[in-house]
């Protein structure tokens, strides 16, 4: 079911032990950012991809441009709600291919009013696997004048829904979602898709 939300894709990282854009690198369904589309793009209203310099082969996705110097996802984040089109969106690292769709669809459920929605796995949040409403603009523009450049500082000076490990369970059991690529001996991985 489409939902009135903006899938935001952020594929701006220096990707430095990767050895390459993360974006790119191949997968049986194309580039890993392709993959990602086809799989996510369809539920949304609309699809971003926000970094720096970026190119895509896809006419039918905006790209945004990274709207503040410091190179932190934050400001990915930052750039992706300033250019939605809606209230709430869900913002994804391009190095989880393995994101649970079911999981995206349970997330965006949980955000009523709330903020921001953040699965918690093994205590720590998981910020770039996350539900952001628009309202979070404000604090976010403020954390980032302040030199303050990791996400998770913000959550305290928001309306925070926190999604525990067994309501992520019920959606993606061997948290598959949250394994992300950081090195060339984790490509292999990608055949799996």
């Amino acid at each position: 079911m489409k939902q009135e939300a903006t899938l935001i894709i952020l594929a701006g990282g220096a990707s430095s032990r990767m050895g390459r854009p993360k974006h790119l690198l191949p997968t049986p369904n194309g580039t890993l950012i392709d993959s990602l589309i086809e799989q996510l793009s369809p539920m949304f209203a609309e699809t971003l991809v926000v970094g720096r310099n970026l190119t895509l082969s896809r006419p039918d996705i905006r790209i945004v441009e990274d709207i503040r110097p410091e190179q932190c996802p934050l400001v990915g984040v930052y750039s992706g709600l300033r250019a939605a089109n809606t209230d709430l969106a869900f913002v994804l690292a391009c190095d989880l291919p393995f994101v649970k769709p079911e999981l995206v669809q349970h997330l965006l459920s949980r955000a009523h009013e709330a903020d921001i929605v953040v699965p918690v796995v093994k205590g720590y949040y998981e910020p770039l696997c996350a539900v952001y409403r628009w309202t979070a603009i404000p604090i976010i523009e403020k954390s980032l004048s302040r030199g303050e450049l990791k996400i998770t500082e913000i959550y305290d000076r928001l309306c925070l829904t926190e999604v525990s490990e067994p309501d992520i369970r019920r959606f993606d059991p061997e948290f598959a979602s949250f394994v992300n690529l950081n090195t060339p001996k984790q490509l292999r991985l990608l055949a799996q898709l």
